[in-house]
């Protein structure tokens, strides 16, 4: 009876905390090619448009962490230069990037699960806001396992992000060239590693449980269904897709989660980075959200419903950083290798085009001749 009672009040704490974070509905995933390179590709949903650029840090840029304490948190110096988009004019805190080494860090947001620490002077002197941990973790590793190594070395601590008024609530999916992944959430004040075998995340609940939910799915398959018989009743597909039959079609977490890890389980062989990336792409728009179609809850302060404003897809063989955004759908590259020189010794910004969900420019009109 005990537990009854207790139940609802969990459940209704539960939204309240999700309730009063903004609206992101991101999701990721990675495709490995028969060469064994790897694109990694996901959307950045947000209830209004958080104008990303592109920042091209070079090695030897220099970086401190913010704390809530108003004190400098880590001071470091980058190892490797790295490219990625942007919180606004947040230049340091990047929600997705990809660095010289091939190396592929996203940021996804993790509503009511996030617990990050308490600042404390030991934390403070290793802390930094938690948008900040992407570029840390590119500024400094080549490879999973080193960043599994080194994590312990930092806090993510409860730093206010001005641009939206409160402590982002974010959890972290980790890529390297090898195919190795993982994910990364604080949790109980700790940072855990999560490795990733399906390569694929969303936002809430926790990692372990989207694993364990993936369970629920053990008869999805992209077969073509056979014909059944129910007495002398003789039952056929209605077409393609029939297999596929019961795969979640809405836009929240877990659903999210089943579809991209059916979408990856079920890719057709990849010759190279390059077809990966298309078909990355491809995989991308099942997850792309038209505004009014994921409505934040009543009642709180958020008034804009979710939509894609970008999607980004990293070769990392060949360390190119492919973009589109609501307003452009066409896709764009940088050559992380040619940025770099571009930039020498000094950030550079890139525009990655209009994110609005009013912002959306048609191409030019090719005249027909006959």
């Amino acid at each position: 009876m005990k537990t009854r009672r207790l139940l609802p009040a969990v459940l209704a704490l539960a939204a309240l905390l999700v309730a009063n974070q903004p609206a992101l509905a991101c999701t990721g995933g990675a495709l490995v090619a028969k060469d064994g390179s790897v694109a990694v590709g996901r959307t950045l949903e947000f209830g209004k448009p958080l104008d990303s650029v592109l920042a091209v840090w070079p090695a030897g840029s220099e970086f401190t962490g913010q704390t809530p304490t108003g004190k400098n948190g880590l001071s470091w110096k980058s190892k490797y230069g790295f490219v990625g988009p942007t919180a606004a004019t947040n230049h340091d805190m990047l929600l997705d990037g990809l660095n010289d080494q091939g190396l592929n860090v996203g940021l996804f947001y993790f509503p009511g699960f996030a617990q990050y620490p308490e600042a404390t002077p030991e934390n403070t002197a290793k802390g930094m806001a938690p948008a900040q941990v992407t570029a840390w973790i590119l500024s400094n590793f080549a490879t999973v396992a080193e960043v599994k190594e080194n994590i312990g070395k930092i806090a993510m601590l409860p730093v206010v992000l001005d641009l939206i008024g409160i402590v982002p609530d974010l959890h972290i999916k980790v890529q390297d060239p090898s195919g190795e992944c993982i994910v990364i959430e604080p949790r109980g004040g700790e940072l855990l590693v999560h490795d990733n075998p399906v390569r694929v995340l969303t936002n809430s609940p926790e990692f372990p449980w989207m694993l364990t939910n993936l369970a629920n799915y053990l008869n999805l398959t992209a077969d073509y269904p056979a014909n059944r018989k129910i007495g002398n009743l003789e039952l056929s597909p209605f077409g393609m897709g029939g297999g596929s039959h019961g795969l979640p079609g809405d836009f929240s977490p877990p659903s999210r989660f089943v579809r991209m890890a059916f979408f990856l389980q079920n890719a057709l062989p990849q010759a190279s980075s390059s077809e990966a990336v298309g078909t990355m792409f491809h995989f991308l728009n099942n997850f792309d959200i038209p505004p009014g179609t994921a409505m934040p809850p009543a009642g709180t302060s958020e008034k804009y419903p979710d939509y894609t404003s970008w999607t980004t897809v990293s070769d990392l063989a060949k360390k190119h950083y492919h973009w589109k955004t609501y307003g452009n759908p066409n896709v764009r590259v940088i050559d992380l290798a040619q940025a770099l020189q571009a930039a020498g010794d000094k950030m550079v910004t890139v525009e990655m085009g209009p994110q609005s969900n009013d912002s959306f420019t048609p191409s030019e009109i090719l005249k027909v001749q006959l």
